[in-house]
């Protein structure tokens, strides 16, 4: 029998640990799944022990502090220097090695009391300078690297990945951009290598071979004055006498940087894999090399290890975004895989927020609890779903897979809703592939889809439904400002673009309102764009918005003007006031975005018409397509 992915399925030999395949789980720190205890919580072990079930054959763990733990309030920070807090930690090891994975720790360098390399670094929010740390701070951050290496390795584990990439404050000392330190530890190449070398030495000196270690670098920091990929290769060089793999990771956390860091769609496919590459080409670097960015299929993944561009692939969202991501590939399922979207969601939520979400994976963050929630299926249900956009869909794809009889309304000619405009924008490929994914699943399913039919209520009655889900979706907010009749809708310009002139005004400066302006200015179209706050795209996720930003302010052909209400449109321009001031734009078209409004009264026309109304999605209020796809499921899968 052939292997599927042979390249990539092959066991490998790190040190003296077989692994069982090239798939590296990477590590993802669930802040939000922690409530102040100094180890892993059920939620954390059950997202970790998952991939190992699913088949990977690394899975890196996340969450141990350096120094001993002092609970801050909002960080994952578990122990490795209290008795009782470490055999949690075991445990988790021990449930990765049951299924055949090798369970491996992410140490992080991130210094406390503000802390960086050198005075201005940037702390861990890419924003904010720290300051010098002294060297008697750096011998005791020394001391946990080896302190945990030690604890980890007596707990089971088998790896560690040491974190010294994205100009985190410890891998600021190997940049010449941002060590600018005049003692032994900073100037000459020797000098900026020497504290991440004696935290290698100190560790090897304990642990032996008895860990593999895993360095995650950036093989390229794409910022004048920082390391470049010759200096990465250098660096690496250095490196690999004390780590079994390399990784090639790249950029910063600043905010401009984010989307190279973890590559969007700003970027195209896997823009990084070529580092890897580089660094095997180089001939230079003789431990293993794992290629990580965006890499979310195991085709891309064979043909990355089949065509010697790296040993190893590491990938983090895509298993987010559906943990059975290699099991169905090795079915032969590909298709059926959910893809990443790329939007950061997990990332923000984890960090910022309360409860670790996904925008295509509505039980990523209950995960753990999942089985015990959902409901048994007592009666096959007659359900009909009105609205054929991403709500609608994944509501009728779960309660068909529950055995219900169910029949999709779409008013239109086709499925999409507000998901079909991705296809049409170059930065949204991703969306594009989900939206394309969840009409492929409805193709494949027993959901009976009535195209081009309108939902009427009376009609619906005879039809004698149990459930009716209304996922009708929101309408562009229509702003009361005189000469509104002059401007085109944002929803309705894609691939109307040619009715547009070569200026453009587009009248609100939200996500829709920014993302549609760099799409027109990308099409060659001079775009000014007017926000009534003083920031732009405020409604947009925290690195998205900050991936936003940056393409903005180099877009050549797109300007913007905060602070400005728009007062009147023209058939040629716009009148605006800004700081009490009155000023005039001409412009050839004009197009707003000033926000959608639910069709919630069109939905409640349903109520009554069947024993179960549930509103869904847009309709209820306009969100995003994260609340789209969660309500959809929801809604479902408790019928």
């Amino acid at each position: 029998m052939d292997l599927m992915y042979p390249k990539l399925m092959t066991p490998i030999r790190v040190g003296k640990h077989i692994v069982k395949n090239r798939i590296i789980a990477a590590p993802c720190t669930l802040h939000s799944a922690s409530n102040g205890e100094p180890y892993p919580s059920e939620a954390s072990i059950n997202f970790f022990v998952q991939r190992a079930k699913a088949g990977a054959g690394i899975v890196v763990c996340a969450g141990v502090k350096l120094l001993p733990v002092t609970d801050d309030g909002e960080h994952a920070s578990w122990d490795l220097y209290k008795h009782n807090s470490k055999h949690r930690i075991a445990e988790l090891a021990e449930q990765i090695h049951f299924y055949g994975a090798k369970a491996s720790m992410e140490l992080i360098g991130i210094f406390e009391e503000g802390y960086v390399a050198s005075e201005g670094g940037l702390l861990m929010d890419g924003r904010t300078p720290g300051r010098e740390i002294p060297i008697s701070e750096m011998m005791r951050y020394k001391e946990g690297y080896i302190h945990c290496a030690e604890e980890l390795m007596n707990l089971g584990f088998d790896g560690i990945l040491l974190h010294f990439g994205h100009s985190i404050p410890i891998a600021q000392f190997l940049s010449p951009l941002t060590n600018k330190r005049t003692d032994q530890y900073g100037g000459t190449f020797e000098n900026r290598m020497r504290y991440i070398v004696e935290i290698l030495e100190g560790i090897r000196e304990k642990v032996g071979d008895k860990l593999f270690i895993e360095i995650r670098m950036s093989a390229n920091e794409f910022k004048e004055g920082g390391i470049d990929t010759e200096e990465g290769i250098r660096i690496a060089e250095v490196l690999q006498r004390y780590a079994d793999i390399v990784q090639a990771s790249c950029g910063m956390i600043t905010p401009e940087n984010m989307c190279r860091t973890h590559p969007c769609d700003f970027l195209p496919p896997m823009p990084n894999v070529h580092l890897a590459e580089d660094f095997k080409k180089s001939g230079r670097i003789n431990s293993f090399v794992t290629a990580i960015g965006g890499i979310g299929s195991l085709g891309d993944a064979e043909e990355i290890i089949a065509s010697g561009k790296a040993d190893f692939v590491a990938i983090s969202r895509a298993f987010i975004a559906d943990p059975e991501l290699i099991p169905k590939a090795m079915e032969d399922n590909e298709e059926d895989i959910v893809p990443c979207i790329k939007c950061m969601r997990c990332h923000d939520s984890t960090v910022y927020g309360h409860l670790f979400q996904c925008s295509v994976n509505p039980t990523i963050g209950i995960a753990h609890k999942l089985d015990s929630m959902i409901p048994s299926v007592k009666k096959v249900k007659k359900v009909a779903i009105i609205g054929g956009g991403p709500a609608g869909m994944k509501a009728a794809l779960v309660a068909a897979s529950r055995g219900h009889l169910v029949t999709l309304y779409e008013k239109s000619s086709t499925l999409g809703g507000t998901l079909r405009f991705s296809s049409r924008v170059s930065f949204k490929y991703s969306l594009a592939n989900y939206k394309d994914y969840l009409i492929k699943q409805i193709e494949k399913s027993n959901v009976n889809v009535l195209l081009n039919t309108k939902a009427v209520p009376e009609e619906m009655e005879r039809e004698n439904y149990d459930v009716i889900i209304a996922a009708i979706g929101a309408e562009p907010f229509i702003p009361p400002i005189e000469g509104i009749e002059y401007g085109y809708l944002a929803t309705d310009i894609y691939g109307e673009e040619f009715k547009l002139g070569k200026n453009v005004i587009i009248v609100g400066g939200g996500q829709v309102g920014c993302e549609t302006g760099l799409h027109l200015s990308r099409n060659g179209i001079q775009v000014t764009v007017l926000e009534m706050r003083d920031s732009l795209a405020p409604d947009a996720s925290a690195t998205h918005r900050g991936d936003l930003m940056a393409q903005l302010s180099s877009e050549k052909n797109l300007s913007t003007i905060t602070e400005a209400k728009c007062k009147s449109i023209h058939p040629n321009g716009v009148t605006y006031e800004k700081n009490g001031k009155v000023h005039c734009i001409e412009a050839d078209s004009i197009v707003i975005a000033a926000g959608m409004v639910p069709r919630s009264k069109e939905a409640d026309n349903f109520i009554g018409i069947a024993p179960v109304y549930i509103p869904i999605g847009d309709c209820v209020k306009a969100r995003t397509v994260e609340m789209a796809t969660r309500e959809g499921y929801f809604s479902a899968i408790n019928l």
